[in-house]
């Protein structure tokens, strides 16, 4: 092999390194490869004499029947380098270059032939990877086209070749990969003529190779295992089963009817947008009837009669913003507010009644205190009747001191025992 050979090859080498230590970006496209190999060819070598009745031949006795003489063209060993760039995920393209050295032999007893047979190649390849069995372990094929010299004995030959092969890829480590190849060359006879010779050398042929790629960024990454497949890994995965093909969001959980509670919580999964939820993805959540955001009583026993406000006939409504001052009857503007909201209720729900039952702290004897929750009862009542309440639908009830919320030791607790509170009464 002559010595500007080896140059051709490393600086073919050289050409990429720019490019491949460029290569900064995370899905690192850029790697270098090298290796040795040997190849198996598919026909014989011939040589034949310049002229066939050239009787001065030493090679070649002069005989009508006799012109060429089979060789035996024995594997040659190769070397390899090469630069790639991977993208799509799966692909590669490639340019290369091989040194291969191989041996002629023949002749007679009295001449032998015994030369050395020197071949270069640059080429260009595409190949595809697959991930079959492991992100670790990577099958290929491809093929590419290339351009062949041989060298003999002084002689030389241009010639171009296709080649397709296989191979498989290993992971060592995250940037380098054992590479082992197959590649089946088909290629036109190499001719090489000397003084005396002409050598027909057979190109098509197979060659194997094995050699490590080193990759500027890693070419695996961990198995991530996502058992629902929605996209997001199991470890980060908030519902791991969710249904297959369903949205989700970034936590992996799928809403499908967008209420804000995902489909592993949601106990109403088909609740129409736009409507207020509550924890369960429902719209009312004691099923009775009314939506949460109208249900003042939302924990109604299954199957009881409610009022239009959800409350059933057992379930007292207590008018907490109703305060009294010491001994006082007269409705804060508060009360007036919340009485206004009770009265829409009943006049949707006319086959309730409703008791209002007055109340007062222990500040006085017990007669004055019945005599002062009588009269907030009725303040009550009044104030229902004239919002279009019928007063026969109205029951007064006073109890004095006797029913406290609160201490009556303090203040405070006086402040809310001076109060009204209504329940509402089941149809007879």
């Amino acid at each position: 092999m002559q010595k500007h050979s080896y140059w051709q090859g490393l600086a073919l080498f050289a050409s990429f390194l720019p490019f491949a230590c460029d290569a900064t970006e995370a899905n690192g496209h850029y790697y270098l490869k090298a290796g040795l190999g040997g190849s198996w060819p598919s026909g014989t070598a011939e040589a034949y004499a310049n002229s066939a009745s050239d009787s001065s031949s030493v090679l070649f006795p002069a005989s009508p029947n006799t012109n060429s003489y089979p060789l035996d063209q024995a594997g040659g060993d190769n070397y390899h380098i090469a630069a790639g760039l991977s993208f799509a995920d799966d692909w590669r393209l490639e340019t290369g270059y091989l040194s291969e050295r191989g041996r002629l032999r023949g002749g007679s007893a009295a001449e032998p032939i015994n030369v050395e047979l020197a071949q270069h190649a640059l080429s260009v390849s595409l190949w595809r990877d697959f991930s079959l069995m492991s992100p670790r372990f990577h099958p290929y094929v491809g093929a590419g086209l290339g351009g062949l010299q041989s060298r003999l004995a002084g002689a030389s030959h241009q010639q171009w070749t296709l080649f397709t092969g296989a191979g498989v890829g290993l992971a060592l480590t995250p940037q380098w990969q054992l590479d082992m190849s197959y590649q089946y060359t088909i290629g036109e006879d190499a001719q090489l003529k000397t003084a005396e010779t002409r050598f027909t050398i057979p190109q098509d042929g197979g060659r194997w190779q094995m050699g490590l790629r080193y990759h500027f960024a890693p070419t695996t990454e961990p198995s991530i295992r996502d058992r629902d497949g929605d996209g997001i890994a199991d470890e980060d995965d908030r519902c791991p089963e969710t249904l297959r093909g369903a949205v989700v969001d970034i936590y992996g959980c799928a809403d499908s009817d967008g209420d804000g509670i995902i489909d592993s919580l949601d106990r109403c999964p088909n609740t129409p947008a736009e409507n207020e939820v509550d924890s369960n993805g429902c719209m009312d959540s004691d099923n009775d009837g009314v939506k949460n955001s109208a249900d003042q009583c939302p924990n109604s026993a299954p199957g009881e009669r409610v009022l239009r406000n959800g409350c059933a006939a057992r379930q007292s409504v207590g008018l907490e913003s109703i305060r009294f001052g010491l001994g006082e009857t007269e409705l804060n503007a508060d009360a007036k507010v919340r009485l206004s909201e009770v009265s829409a209720v009943m006049l949707a729900s006319p086959q309730y009644r409703l008791a209002v039952q007055g109340h007062s702290d222990d500040s006085g004897d017990a007669d004055a205190n019945y005599r002062l929750s009588r009269a907030r009862a009725r303040a009550v009542g009044k104030a229902l009747v004239g919002l279009g309440v019928a007063a026969e639908r109205i029951e007064i009830q006073a109890f004095g001191a006797n029913m406290p919320v609160a201490d009556n030791s303090t203040s405070a607790g006086r402040a809310l025992n001076r109060r009204v509170s209504l329940r509402v009464i089941r149809p007879k």
